[in-house]
């Protein structure tokens, strides 16, 4: 069965219309500076600006990666709900009530990215794909809970993958995680990638994956339409010019 390949690296560079990454049979996370496009998630790729000063993302090497830059800015916007004449954000209820994170919902948002684009490169999995995966299932918020028990920001099912991710499986492992800016999201979102990596190499498109990862079979739904939305509506947001996001910068 035909694999699909649905991978993005955003980078500063020009991207030409269409422009696609690899075979459609390659699963490695692309080299080439471009942003590879799921079926009929967007339409025509444009530059997107990156600059070490758009967004305080630690480490040397992570101030100086685009794709962690641009899913930074464009999470900011997403997150917020009001912004005041001189700049000053408010964000969603569940970000800027975040206990006891040094640097509230910035420092949330900083640490998701982080671990977003590494686990998403580590498997083969697009970071704005799980980003928007993460917006839909959670808000983005960590200690969201689903009807039948789902936790973490993709929000992992107690009696699926998540039996086997301590987050889900204990209450006084996630309140420990409180005080930690990215809330030991890590294993939840890895956990989330490599189930959908697998859909990717058994369906035959990005939405019928998606549709895998929500209902266990290859099928076109409602909520693989939503994610790709989604992960549009990032991709526009990461294209704002540095200039008008001057005011990420502390």
């Amino acid at each position: 069965m035909q694999r699909i390949l649905a991978l993005a690296t955003v980078t500063a560079s020009a991207v030409a219309p269409g422009m696609a990454t690899g075979q459609a049979t390659e699963f490695g996370v692309p080299q080439a500076t471009e942003v590879a496009q799921p079926p009929n998630a967007m339409g025509p790729s444009a530059p997107i600006a990156a600059s070490e000063t758009d967004f305080g993302v630690e480490g040397a090497s992570d101030r100086r990666d685009p794709t962690k830059l641009a899913l930074a800015r464009a999470l900011d916007e997403r997150m917020t709900v009001w912004r005041s004449p001189h700049g000053r954000r408010v964000y969603v209820r569940s970000c800027r009530q975040a206990p006891g994170i040094q640097g509230g919902c910035r420092a949330r948002i900083v640490a998701l990215v982080q671990l977003l684009v590494d686990v998403g490169r580590e498997r083969g999995v697009d970071p704005f794909l799980l980003a928007a995966m993460a917006l839909r299932e959670s808000g983005l918020n960590p200690y969201a809970l689903g009807g039948a028990g789902e936790r973490g920001i993709v929000q992992l099912h107690p009696r699926g993958v998540g039996s086997r991710v301590r987050f889900v499986r204990s209450e006084s492992y996630r309140r420990s995680c409180r005080r930690r800016a990215d809330s030991c999201q890590r294993e939840v979102v890895d956990a989330g990638a490599r189930l959908l990596a697998r859909a990717m190499h058994s369906c035959d498109s990005v939405v019928e994956a998606l549709g895998a990862y929500n209902g266990g079979e290859c099928r076109e739904t409602e909520y693989g339409h939503r994610i790709l939305e989604e992960r549009a509506g990032l991709v526009r947001l990461a294209k704002a010019s540095p200039l008008e996001t001057a005011h990420l910068v502390d």
